[in-house]
């Protein structure tokens, strides 16, 4: 029976603004890792380099006036996808960075810390770095669930035993896939009076996440995530950055120094020393703007759509492969292959242009929970620019993949 398919034509349209897949037969299935880049997000870096080469916010010239214009006008774009106000943006060099900013400015703070036993390394290791650990209560991790995400049970009755906290989470893991209830995580948090950093570095492509109607403090997220360019991210803090100080200093952070002492700029440029990554900024600004011109809604409805057509392929059905959570729409699937490497898999896949993670994904805590043999997991992690063909060449390249490797597959 031939499907139809209703966002076809979307879709198509989509990638079709993605140079790197309108062009080729690449099966790009790892969006969770990076994105690929929109067309408009690629010409800003290029229209930066041809037009208006000149660093920002230092030349009295025409050239470097246009590009801190275009610098400042991103952080408009971000305020508006997020629902904040400019004062509230900061740029970084991606969602590790921010993490590792907000983590330093809590070194001191006696709080407790609670995140998910789901975290990616950079929500785990600046946390460490800076002295909490399990052991002794300063870092308190809430379980992953059976699903692939965290009980609400679990993370409240936590949140109860630890109330005026500093709780730091993802709202989706890149390890499961599953999308955590967040905003009712984000109301309970705040009920118990505490401080909530979120990691919506899986979101933001996806999904939107509004600020302003959700009570939260610290946002992180980065552009390669969300079809821009590599080494550029956002911090986002409720209020401004007049109280918060890093390690990272330099020019453009300073209002005044001499060689006893400097004061530090009231607002979001103590956080962004030095020269910034001025052509970075200007692609998550396409970015965005892109995003809010083709409609969080298109881009949900497709990826809704490419779930039917793995469905309708019959990736959740085969053997072997034991999907982490529900058969349901989202943008990221992990599947544990016993006895397994998915490393094979992937390799094989390889050869036909299908391009898929595997490994512990920088997850490991939650790669343990999931899969005792320590082999990892096979990802398949999709935009709103794969299509039926994609989906074709994954399902007969793991038929073939297996196959090959012996195992009978139905």
């Amino acid at each position: 029976m031939l499907n139809v398919y209703n966002k076809t034509k979307s879709i198509k349209q989509i990638r079709n603004c993605f140079p790197s897949l309108a062009y080729t037969d690449l099966v790009y299935l790892d969006t969770a890792a990076s994105s690929q880049t929109v067309d408009s997000a690629i010409k800003a870096v290029s229209d930066y380099h041809y037009n208006y080469r000149a660093n920002v916010h230092r030349g009295d010239f025409d050239t470097s006036s246009t590009a801190s214009d275009i610098y400042e006008q991103t952080r408009k774009y971000i305020a508006e996808l997020i629902e904040a106000d400019e004062v509230e943006i900061a740029f970084t060099s991606g969602t590790t960075h921010g993490l590792n900013i907000i983590a330093e400015h809590f070194a001191n703070d006696p709080r407790p810390v609670i995140i998910t036993e789901l975290e990616h390394h950079s929500n785990i290791m600046p946390w460490l770095k800076t002295g909490r650990k399990q052991k002794d209560g300063t870092l308190v991790v809430v379980p992953a669930s059976d699903n692939g995400d965290v009980s609400i049970e679990d993370f409240t009755d936590i949140v109860k035993q630890n109330p005026n906290s500093i709780v730091s989470f993802l709202t989706q893991s890149n390890f499961t896939g599953m999308c955590l209830p967040w905003q009712q995580m984000v109301r309970i948090a705040k009920e118990h009076d505490c401080e909530v950093i979120l990691d919506v570095c899986q979101t933001i492509g996806h999904k939107p996440v509004s600020v302003s109607q959700n009570n939260i403090d610290w946002l992180v997220f980065s552009s390669h995530k969300m079809y821009g360019s590599t080494g550029t991210g956002i911090l986002f803090h409720r209020g401004g950055f007049s109280s918060i100080t890093t390690s990272y200093v330099g020019g453009g952070t300073l209002s005044f120094t001499d060689f006893d002492h400097y004061e530090l700029q009231p607002d979001f440029r103590r956080i962004e020393a030095g020269t910034p990554n001025v052509a970075g900024v200007h692609s998550i600004g396409a970015a965005a703007k892109w995003i809010q011109e083709i409609t969080y809604k298109d881009i949900q409805e497709c990826e809704a759509e490419f779930f039917n057509m793995l469905f309708d392929k019959g990736l959740f059905d085969i053997k072997h492969m034991k999907l982490i959570g529900p058969v349901e729409p989202r943008s990221v699937y992990s599947f544990v292959l016993p006895g397994i490497n998915p490393s094979d898999i992937a390799g094989l896949l390889n050869f036909d242009k299908v391009c898929v993670r595997t490994g512990n994904l920088c997850a490991t805590p939650a790669s343990r929970r999931y899969n005792q043999e320590g082999t990892g997991v096979l990802r398949v992690s999709s935009g709103p620019y794969n299509d039926e063909h994609d989906c074709v060449k994954l399902v007969e390249g793991l038929w073939t993949a297996l196959e090959k490797m012996g195992y009978k597959i139905s």
